[in-house]
């Protein structure tokens, strides 16, 4: 984990969408086979920047959590749908997962769908590079992964179940967006590169659990950073 603090939300902004260009266009002069799953919320203005010469056919993207809705304000990968990112990387050939619920379509045939897109890229690119964008909640959540400190058991077999990629769940009570589709615990520690985006004193708590020498995921999911390959942090809170 690198972390780079920065001395206001713009800033944060700006360095943390650098290091993203940087990383795609590494990734576009190799010719990598390339996921990119972008994470929703504050993160997604990390998209709006990116030089269309750093996109290409290499690339698959999607989302790496969403809400299961068909409410286009709501649901992540319809805004993702809204950036510049998404028109000029569709225009340079690039392929889409999308996670939109289809008419009829429950919560559980989206994660089966997704799962099965995640899965065929993972066939087709053995070697290929999983790089995504990343958030902090100040609940400590990361990804759509809640906090469970009242149900580890449950937590573990949901979000550390290394036979899946993505998982649907019901987070009543813990956000004002339940139903949710994310990414697992088991996916985040074989992502390649994460650029992590996260601003705002009121995730000050939450910086403070994941840095702690003691704590556990269902506590705090963002704490899953510490044990990812390559975590740039980019953020404007002091601790």
């Amino acid at each position: 984990m690198i972390s780079n603090f920065c001395n206001s939300k713009e800033e944060t902004l700006l360095q943390a969408s650098q290091k993203l260009v940087s990383e795609l266009k590494r990734l576009v002069e190799n010719k990598t086979p390339t996921l990119f799953l972008a994470s929703g919320g504050s993160a997604l203005q990390l998209l709006n920047d990116i030089p269309a010469d750093v996109l290409g056919p290499h690339l698959t993207i999607s989302v790496l959590d969403d809400r299961y809705s068909s409410d286009p304000a709501i649901n992540n990968f319809s805004q993702l749908m809204q950036t510049r990112l998404y028109a000029d990387a569709a225009t340079a050939g690039a392929k889409f997962i999308d996670t939109r619920p289809q008419p009829d379509e429950t919560q559980e045939e989206v994660v089966q769908r997704l799962e099965k897109g995640i899965r065929d890229w993972r066939k087709n690119y053995p070697q290929g590079f999983i790089l995504i964008t990343q958030g902090i909640g100040p609940d400590g959540h990361t990804s759509g992964i809640m906090p469970f400190p009242e149900n580890p058991t449950y937590f573990k077999n949901t979000f550390e179940n290394s036979g899946k990629c993505f998982v649907g769940y019901d987070a009543k009570g813990k956000n004002p967006y339940p139903l949710r589709i994310t990414a697992t615990i088991s996916f985040l520690r074989e992502v390649d590169v994460s650029i992590l985006f996260a601003c705002g004193e009121d995730k000050k708590v939450a910086f403070e659990r994941l840095r702690a020498e003691e704590g556990t995921l269902a506590e705090t999911p963002a704490r899953i950073i510490k044990e990812m390959k390559q975590v740039y942090v980019f953020t404007d809170v002091t601790i």
